[in-house]
């Protein structure tokens, strides 16, 4: 338990704050909006889970594990369950520091420079050309949004579509939405204090 308390949960709390630093400080600095794939934050709420499967494995270590019945599997299983609910939500890529206009304009540019013919819908896109889907929700008020790619086997389609919607934010002049960035620099911030209290006060 000492190394949990000593090293681990330090060290977990100090790469979650690098974390969120990175991409509130990178959004600020460069000035345009940041996408990356959904599945990093699989990772990272994985990290922040770890603690309670770590503790579920000492209590089936411990010699009063017989004495606990079902009460010991609960917890580990509505983790795992949790995870995997998460791992099937989280598909596609996330964007940080956007707004409505800019994200739709720079969508409607990587389709037209990928020469996909589109429908436009509510929350949805459909690539008429290709026969796909791109899911769209953005959450305006704190610069977020997730694009989702539906009914399409081609793995490199994504990929295309977020290269040119980079492309547009690099070569325009788009003030980003620093709400979320500044959410996360100050998260950041809290976590690094947390992990140092943890380790310095528990010695």
């Amino acid at each position: 338990m000492d190394f949990y308390l000593d090293i681990y949960f330090p060290l977990l709390f100090v790469f979650m704050a690098v974390f969120f630093l990175y991409i509130g400080i990178k959004v600020i600095v460069s000035k345009r909006p940041l996408l990356f794939p959904s599945k990093i934050f699989f990772i990272f709420m994985l990290l922040a889970f770890s603690p309670q499967f770590i503790m579920s494995f000492e209590r089936f270590a411990s010699p009063t594990f017989l004495d606990m019945g079902i009460i010991l599997y609960i917890s580990p299983l509505m983790f795992v369950v949790i995870l995997a609910f998460m791992w099937i939500q989280m598909k596609g890529y996330m964007a940080i520091g956007i707004s409505d206009n800019s994200f739709r304009n720079a969508i409607h540019y990587s389709l037209n420079k990928n020469q996909i013919e589109f429908e436009e819908q509510l929350s949805l896109i459909k690539l008429t050309s290709i026969k796909s889907e791109l899911q769209v929700a953005v959450q305006s008020w704190v610069g977020t949004g997730q694009l989702k790619l539906k009914k399409s086997k081609d793995k490199d389609l994504m990929f295309n579509l977020i290269s040119s919607i980079n492309e547009y934010y690099t070569s325009n002049t788009i003030k980003p939405n620093n709400i979320t960035s500044i959410f996360y620099i100050v998260m950041g911030g809290f976590m690094l204090i947390f992990a140092s209290s943890s380790y310095f006060f528990t010695r």
